[in-house]
């Protein structure tokens, strides 16, 4: 319920608590208001202490000098009126400690305290010429509000560089994705450039292969303008200091020898293949294979694992990627700081339009599952 409060609300509370605290205050000083003088001065001194309590949230600082000149103004005009003073000072000197800087939170404790050493409130004790009361009063709500100062500007601090890091890290992710999809569109722009230079030498004497050549090219243009926009959809910098990886990029094709990777580390990997394995977008290929790659990578490193499997399920539109281990699990990404490993999964999932889910299992271990919609490939005459 207090997460639902908004900031309106707590300005209306603070209103309603001067109100209720000028009303309480007319009540107990009722019989102090004799005379022609003194029904003037008791209202404002009133009205000078529930001031400050309705304006501490937005102008603390005005609201601290408002409360001590009326603290200061009761101890010369009216002196009945000095401990409403002192409690108006005390409340209005948490909000400043809470919400100012050190040093301003600093200097009005200090104002506080010489305020206090020159009033108190009559029939109670003094010790060395200052009020006990007050001296213990305002110390005791600075050094509370001070310490839930900090406390929120830490955890604010905190918060900020947990937001820094995790746009730092799909940034970073997104650009490794860019490199890879650079060697996708390459090979695309070179399959292209080559079928197109075969069907100009052979369109005369060899009509077929040409238009052969011609339905490559239309098929690989359409894979390679597919990837662009994606690539233009999700990535809106690019980064210029680093120069792109162009190795080729691999698929699910090389699962073998990734496995025997995994197997050398120490982790048994068993591959199962349901439906009917078919020619994938070279996209496509390429993240379900980094999927499956980064997936591993955090079973040899963090599960303590002895075996893991590797499912890939061929659908008719759709293909699924599972990734199962039977070590510690833990390694849930719904917390406020998610691994990079996790973070770079979902967003190859989600950059071709598929789904992406990773957390522990029942009877233990850790899983994750993406899928990814495969195009058609059939396209009308």
């Amino acid at each position: 319920m207090i997460r639902r409060i908004r900031p309106g609300h707590w300005l209306a509370l603070d209103r309603l608590a001067a109100i209720g605290y000028a009303f309480v205050a007319f009540l107990l000083l009722a019989d102090e208001v004799r005379g022609p003088e003194r029904f003037a001065v008791v209202p404002l001194g009133v009205i000078a202490s529930a001031l400050p309590i309705a304006l501490r949230r937005q102008r603390p600082v005005v609201a601290f000098g408002i409360a001590l000149a009326g603290l200061v103004a009761a101890e010369l005009v009216e002196r009945s009126t000095i401990i409403l003073g002192m409690l108006s000072v005390a409340y209005v000197l948490y909000a400043v400690a809470v919400l100012c800087r050190p040093r301003a939170a600093f200097l009005a404790l200090g104002m506080a305290l010489a305020a206090a050493a020159a009033t108190g409130v009559p029939g109670f004790p003094r010790i060395g010429g200052a009020p006990v009361i007050s001296v213990l009063l305002f110390t005791t709500v600075w050094t509370v509000g001070y310490a839930v100062g900090m406390h929120r500007r830490h955890l604010g601090e905190l918060l900020r560089n947990q937001a820094r890091l995790a746009k730092q890290s799909v940034t970073d992710e997104r650009m490794r994705i860019a490199r890879e999809l650079h060697d996708v569109i390459a090979h695309g722009m070179s399959v292209v450039t080559v079928q197109a230079g075969f069907g100009a030498l052979v369109i005369d004497d060899r009509p077929q292969e040409a238009r052969a050549a011609l339905t490559a090219i239309e098929t690989t243009g359409r894979q390679s303008l597919a990837e662009m926009r994606r690539l233009l959809g999700v990535l809106r910098e690019e980064d210029r200091s680093e120069k792109p990886d162009l190795a080729p990029a691999p698929g699910l094709a090389g699962l073998d020898r990734l496995l025997e990777q995994v197997a050398g580390a120490g982790v048994r990997v068993e591959l199962t293949t349901t439906g009917l394995p078919r020619a994938l977008p070279p996209g496509i290929d390429l993240s379900a294979y980094r999927i499956v790659q980064e997936a591993l990578t955090n079973v040899v490193k963090h599960a303590a694992a002895g075996s893991a499997r590797v499912t890939l399920r061929y659908g008719p539109d759709e293909l699924s990627v599972e990734v199962a281990d039977d070590g510690l699990g833990c390694r849930k990404d719904d917390g406020p700081s998610p691994g990079h490993g996790l973070v770079g999964m979902r967003e190859r999932a989600h950059l071709y339009g598929g789904t992406f889910h990773a957390a522990d299992l029942p009877e233990g271990g850790f899983r994750v599952i993406a899928t990814f919609p495969i195009p058609s490939t059939e396209h009308p005459a």
